[in-house]
């Protein structure tokens, strides 16, 4: 908002120096009376004036044409900040989503390699059972089982870690 304001006096700051190209006129009047006066000439103690004044600038130097033509150029320079802070915001916005979509996609994902590992180590543990492997090969899918339980809960704070990004790129307070 503070840039959007900026633009707008930038603008009017410049309809104010093209302005002063324009002629300006000007009125003035008087009335008073005279305290002393003399009968024989003046029938009356009062006494009016109106007087009219035309300024046209055109010997000054170029100086107000050169002033609208530097607020014209900071017009257009507010325009590109503000121009330059929305796209700002909207990329910024959209880099949440995004990241925010991932991390939600990788939940499933991680779901996924969970079944997996469960699978794994059940598979190992009916095995061990038998006899038909060792305890290395039960400690390793125990591992994995684990591995894939913490990579499951990392998605899961990523998403929420983006979803917080998001909420705050897109200015909702929680």
């Amino acid at each position: 908002m503070a840039l959007d304001y900026d633009q707008q006096a930038a603008q009017k700051h410049g309809r104010a120096q093209r302005e002063q190209l324009l002629p300006s006129i000007s009125t003035l009047g008087v009335v008073g009376g005279t305290p002393i006066r003399d009968d024989q000439y003046f029938i009356s103690n009062w006494f009016g004036a109106v007087g009219l004044n035309l300024e046209v600038p055109i010997f000054n130097g170029f100086r107000y044409s050169a002033e609208a033509n530097e607020a014209d150029e900071r017009t257009k320079a507010a325009q590109e900040n503000l121009r330059d802070l929305r796209n700002s915001v909207a990329r910024d916005v959209r880099d949440a989503w995004l990241q925010c979509n991932t991390s939600y996609q990788k939940i499933a994902v991680t779901e996924q390699m969970v079944k997996a590992a469960n699978m794994g180590l059940n598979l190992a543990q009916a095995r061990y059972k038998l006899g038909l492997s060792s305890i290395v090969e039960l400690s390793q899918s125990q591992m994995e089982q684990t591995q894939a339980s913490i990579e499951n809960v990392n998605a899961q704070f990523e998403y929420e870690l983006s979803l917080a990004a998001l909420n705050y790129q897109l200015g909702n307070v929680p």
